[in-house]
């Protein structure tokens, strides 16, 4: 089957698409639920990059594309420190998480 019949916003204008994402964002902000993170990214927007970083590891792995797999990795234990989630492990790329507090810990093979 073909992906578009699975995608269900098929608009052609882009600013279209803009101003429908910005709406969601706006709508929240006026509830008082928004919460700015430190890269000033608002956090419903890391949740959604967290989200897509998985799914692009997920990919990746299972093409084994290793580079694509050590930048993915990055950036959702990097997605995870930033939203106070527990920091996932690697261990096949060498990326180990210790207990003792070293978050940022790399172990090498």
């Amino acid at each position: 089957m073909k992906y578009h019949k699975f995608n269900r916003d098929r608009s052609i204008n882009a600013l279209f698409k803009y101003k429908k994402s910005w709406r969601k964002i706006e709508y929240h902000a006026r509830r008082s639920k928004l919460r700015v993170l430190d890269s000033f990214y608002f956090e419903n927007q890391a949740w959604g990059a967290l989200h897509k970083a998985w799914k692009g590891y997920v990919i990746a792995k299972n093409k084994d594309e290793l580079d694509r797999m050590e930048y993915y990795a990055s950036v959702i234990r990097k997605l995870q420190k930033e939203l106070g989630l527990e920091i996932s492990s690697f261990p096949d790329l060498g990326l180990v998480t210790l207990e003792e507090g070293f978050d940022e810990t790399t172990m090498t093979k």
